[in-house]
């Protein structure tokens, strides 16, 4: 929401493009970066349902109040508390969700990508819906914080599945908190997987971004060509989601990640040297079917090096954060020097970087290992 309602918030409040930048995505990035990991590890010791449930209450309160918020900070500080309890609801969701079915995590994660997919979509036109009956960004906090509120209300309500944890099943001491995360940390292969998870940002909102720019600034496209680039790619990484979950019946998770890598740089490599709008719609086909399903593969194998402490991985996943926040600015840094085809095609690193990481791994969570170990 805060994406989308960005130009009307800067215009409410009549901030710079670089205070609006620090109230709506630097400050609750740094207050999610220090609270998140704390969050991440007690979930692995404590009942699951207990932090979902609590961070989609405060979600849908934070949503609900920064619709109210009558200055930048107060906004500010609403997002922080939204950005929290995101992580605590959505993020524990989907950990619980991999662990109650280990052997199918990229399915799983190829569905929840699709989901979000979705919802990129739908949050646009709810916005837009919002406008049309004189209702703006604040119309849009409130409602969607009274949605999430009625959402929080059926997960009190409902049971929420869980896996028992290692220290539920034995009488052994348990392992501090700190401990596990000192312990993924030295997991050399699972930090080489999260690096690779990092990198999936560069063909996700960064490419959103600098390709709108350079459709607009070296294509000569409106508004109308920018948005078809953008909605075409979301349109074909839902088939390429579609089809990776037929392809996962029968081939492994790293075969896959190498398959679609390597017909993500090539098509990604012809989509820049688009001589116009048009080929450049046409092209960004299977460059958005081709990058979207690289996140749930990336993800799947992160996940399946600690299965029994999916919390630690999303902690220690945060030791990236920086880097995630940095990738922008360094991508706009070389779009202001060199053009926006040469910060294109710095973004090619991110399939590139996942074939080589993936040939390099042993495919310790293949479908057809886990069914040999069996």
């Amino acid at each position: 929401m805060s994406t989308v309602a960005a130009p009307e918030i800067e215009h409410a409040f009549v901030t710079t493009h670089a205070m609006l930048a620090a109230l709506l995505f630097v400050g609750p990035g740094i207050v999610a970066l220090v609270i998140e990991p704390i969050i991440f590890l007690y979930a692995d010791r404590y009942p699951r349902a207990w932090f979902i449930r609590g961070g989609l209450t405060a979600l849908a309160i934070a949503t609900f109040f920064a619709g109210l918020a009558p200055g930048p900070i107060a906004l500010s500080c609403a997002i922080s508390v939204c950005w929290v309890g995101t992580g605590a609801a959505a993020a524990l969701s989907q950990a619980t969700l991999l662990d109650l079915a280990p052997d199918q995590r990229a399915r799983t994660m190829a569905r929840w990508t699709l989901l979000g997919l979705i919802g990129d979509m739908l949050a646009p036109a709810l916005l837009a819906g919002l406008a049309a009956i004189g209702l703006g960004w604040r119309g849009g906090y409130v409602i969607v914080g009274l949605l999430l509120g009625g959402w929080a209300i059926v997960t009190w309500l409902t049971p929420i599945p869980s896996v028992a944890s290692s220290d539920e099943e034995d009488d052994e001491p348990r392992q501090g908190v700190f401990a596990a995360l000192r312990e993924a940390l030295r997991d050399r292969v699972l930090m080489l997987w999260l690096f690779g998870l990092a990198l999936c940002d560069l063909l996700d909102e960064i490419l959103v971004v600098f390709a709108t720019l350079h459709v607009k600034g070296a294509l000569g496209g409106d508004a109308f060509a920018q948005s078809a680039v953008v909605a075409t790619s979301m349109g074909a990484g839902a088939i390429g989601l579609v089809l990776l979950e037929k392809l996962l019946a029968k081939h492994g998770e790293r075969t896959l990640l190498v398959w679609f890598g390597s017909a993500c740089a090539c098509s990604f490599a012809a989509w820049i040297c688009a001589p116009n709008v048009w080929s450049s719609v046409l092209l960004m086909i299977p460059v958005g079917a081709a990058s979207t399903p690289l996140y749930p593969l990336v993800a799947a194998q992160a996940f399946a090096r600690r299965p029994e402490s999916s919390g630690a991985v999303l902690a220690a996943s945060h030791l990236f954060t920086p880097l995630g926040l940095a990738l922008p600015f360094l991508v706009g840094i070389i779009a202001d020097h060199a053009g926006t085809y040469v910060a294109l095609a710095v973004l090619i690193v991110q399939p590139i970087g996942l074939v080589a990481l993936a040939l390099a791994m042993k495919p310790a969570s293949d479908r057809r290992t886990i069914k040999e170990s069996d």
